[in-house]
């Protein structure tokens, strides 16, 4: 166990400047403190961030338990982007948001009992296309990885990610006029990037 993660105040709780880097290295040891540590730090974000993003709160209080579900059962090989958590933690509840979308739209087709569209496979991407997105997004992946903090994290979150302004400055630590400004400039430079990986000039 870290350090860090060691400290104490007067009273014997943690200190309250304990990084989430430090919190996710005990983590990976195990540690239930730091489990609850990033837990109390995070989980009112990560609620708030669903039930922006789904009608039932019964959903909305399950998938926020399961991204912490999520991040205990990844505890041992998780790696993180810069200083804070919570960019993984709300990339991961995205993720869980549209599982159980997906999911929630399966069970009312089989509700409905409604045959299957023939339309559906015409609009279906062919071999070239697919191609196509692969190596679009193997550009964007090699363009975003080459991004400082806390581009990157605005990166994961507003343009990979569906977060808000106010949920990415939170995330990263900046203002939201901030996150807007760097996203502007961010969209630029990646529109460049891609120009350059791909040999264009337009």
């Amino acid at each position: 166990m870290s350090d860090l993660a060691n400290e104490t105040d007067a009273e014997g709780a943690a200190a309250p400047d304990v990084s989430d880097v430090a919190l996710l290295r005990d983590l990976a040891d195990g540690s239930k403190s730091a489990f609850a540590r990033l837990y109390d730090r995070h989980s009112r974000v990560v609620y708030a961030y669903a039930a922006a993003r789904l009608p039932a709160r019964d959903d909305v209080e399950e998938i926020s338990q399961d991204v912490f579900v999520t991040l205990w059962r990844k505890r041992a090989t998780l790696t993180i982007m810069g200083e804070s958590a919570l960019p993984w933690l709300l990339v991961t509840c995205r993720n869980l948001i549209l599982n159980r979308r997906r999911a929630n739209q399966a069970a009312a087709r089989r509700r409905t009992d409604q045959p299957a569209d023939d339309t559906l496979a015409d609009r279906a991407p062919g071999p070239d296309e697919m191609t196509e997105r692969a190596q679009l997004l193997a550009l964007v992946e090699a363009a975003a990885a080459r991004l400082p903090e806390p581009d990157r994290t605005v990166f994961e979150l507003c343009i990979r990610g569906d977060a808000s302004y106010e949920e990415a400055a939170l995330a990263a630590g900046i203002s939201t006029g901030a996150v807007r400004n760097r996203l502007s400039r961010l969209r630029a430079r990646l529109r460049s990037e891609l120009q350059t990986l791909r040999g264009t000039d337009d």
